[in-house]
């Protein structure tokens, strides 16, 4: 569905009284669906589906608006004082518009507190309070959070397995076909069989390995994605890369993608490379 599609759909259930209190946007450009977002609290505020005229359009493109908040990370994080300050704002009915609204960028990137305070405040929510929840990585936002909104994917810019991967067509020529070869064997393969795979990988030079095993964490993070939030049914090259994880288990695929990740941080910090590929094949279920 493209952008403009899911704009409208969301404005819609507005007009409908069907409208959810939060919605999760998830995307590859936070500033582009960080106005997309505003243009949807404009339509659903403004008398004039948004006529960017009036006083309230006004405000909302200057961000003036009493009745709005946006929030973006203080450092490397959304702390729980920008939270308490969405709550303590909103306590009272909107001075201008007809809902109060926030937006929260990077929403993954919210500590354990903070989500937590603002899971709270999702689980009563008011009729007249809206938030949108903006994230390039989906899989970082708490199930219970993700529960509670309806989901929408926003993606800007070509739709290539290049940008979905985010690697460039030496690294693709270099490492895809290889990666998704090992992803198949990795299935169900007996131990004999992937503790051979480690010999041919320890040959390689710990550059082409990194990049192995973080193409395989990508190829697990699009399943996660996709199980989710259905966003790659309708790409058909994503389909290989889909269809080359057996399971659907979500928990499953989670231990997984831990798994990987602490094996690409061990490339980073220790020399032996053959263990630490050993010791990925061992922990590997």
């Amino acid at each position: 569905m493209k952008t403009d599609e899911i704009n409208n759909l969301i404005i819609n259930s507005f007009h409908e009284n069907n409208n959810s209190h939060a919605f999760l946007l998830s995307t590859n450009n936070i500033e582009s669906c960080l106005k997309d977002a505003l243009f949807i609290i404009k339509s659903i505020n403004c008398k004039n589906d948004g006529c960017n005229d009036c006083s309230i359009c006004k405000s909302i493109d200057d961000l003036t608006n009493p009745d709005l908040i946006i929030e973006k990370p203080d450092g490397k994080e959304i702390k729980t004082d920008q939270i308490l300050n969405i709550i303590k704002s909103f306590s009272t009915k909107p001075f201008i518009s007809k809902y109060s609204s926030y937006i929260i960028c990077e929403a993954d990137k919210m500590n354990a507190s903070s989500a937590n305070k603002l899971l709270k405040f999702l689980e009563e929510p008011e009729g007249d309070i809206i938030g949108f929840f903006i994230t390039d990585k989906v899989g970082g936002i708490l199930p219970t959070i993700k529960s509670r909104c309806e989901l929408y994917n926003y993606k800007y810019g070509s739709n290539s397995i290049l940008d979905l991967l985010e690697i460039n067509e030496n690294e693709y020529s270099e490492c895809f076909n290889e990666a998704l070869k090992l992803t198949g064997l990795l299935n169900d393969s007996p131990k004999y069989l992937l503790m051979a795979e480690s010999k041919n990988i320890s040959q390689k030079e710990r550059t082409e390995i990194d990049l192995l095993f973080k193409l395989i964490k990508k190829f697990y993070v699009l399943k996660y994605e996709n199980i989710q939030l259905c966003l790659y049914n309708d790409l058909e090259y994503v389909n290989s890369i889909l269809e080359s994880i057996s399971t659907n288990d979500l928990s499953i695929i989670v231990k997984r993608i831990k798994i990987l990740d602490n094996i690409i941080n061990d490339l980073n910090f220790n020399v032996n490379k053959e263990l630490i590929i050993n010791k990925f094949f061992v922990l590997w279920e």
